[in-house]
């Protein structure tokens, strides 16, 4: 109980500090990582509602795969640091028993905006991102029918580069494919 103790005061004195040396006029800066025209590529896999058939006897479960690329844009007399790119996702669900043998895919394709906040701190970059475009929807079966219908998502998310090229993200929010999305980035 006492490291837990001594671990949170050590958080709320970081967190204050870093709060106190804070500019509002940051929010109008890329992230030190970040320049304007820089390309990220992303690639990871999520979570979604299918997750409950993971590991169940007799279902296949494609957890969202996706690849993302943003374009980093200045706007403005300021140069507010957006970013504006687009996004392919894969998923899918099926089932094979001596009863019931269905399959169908999800694929994604949109087009993502999103604005960088810069807190100051070396390599971090945290972002809103907002998604739209069509999921298309592929099926073997009777029971899942084909067709397509709209991917929408409203995310936050957050990269770290370990270098000027290689890093790790997340992302989480509301949206058609997953809830939680982890992976590798690539900054160029």
């Amino acid at each position: 109980m006492k490291k837990i103790f001594i671990l949170l005061v050590l958080f709320v004195c970081f967190s204050t500090v870093s709060l106190f040396a804070w500019e509002p006029s940051d929010l109008t800066k890329f992230p030190s990582c970040m320049t304007d025209k820089n390309w990220i590529l992303n690639f990871g896999f999520g979570f979604d509602d299918n997750i409950e058939f993971m590991g169940r006897s007799g279902y296949t479960w494609v957890p969202p795969i996706r690849l993302s690329f943003d374009r980093n844009i200045g706007l403005g007399d300021q140069k507010l640091p957006f970013f504006f790119g687009g996004i392919v996702t894969y998923s899918g669900l099926g089932r094979k028993d001596q009863h019931v043998d269905w399959y169908y895919s999800n694929i994604g394709l949109g087009f993502r905006c999103g604005y960088h906040f810069n807190w100051g701190i070396d390599n971090l970059d945290t972002y809103a991102v907002a998604t739209g475009g069509y999921v298309i929807r592929l099926s073997d079966n009777e029971i899942h029918t084909s067709g397509s219908s709209t991917l929408f998502s409203v995310n936050i998310g957050v990269r770290y580069f370990f270098n000027g090229f290689f890093g790790v993200w997340a992302e989480t929010g509301y949206g058609t494919h997953g809830v939680f999305d982890i992976g590798i980035a690539f900054k160029f």
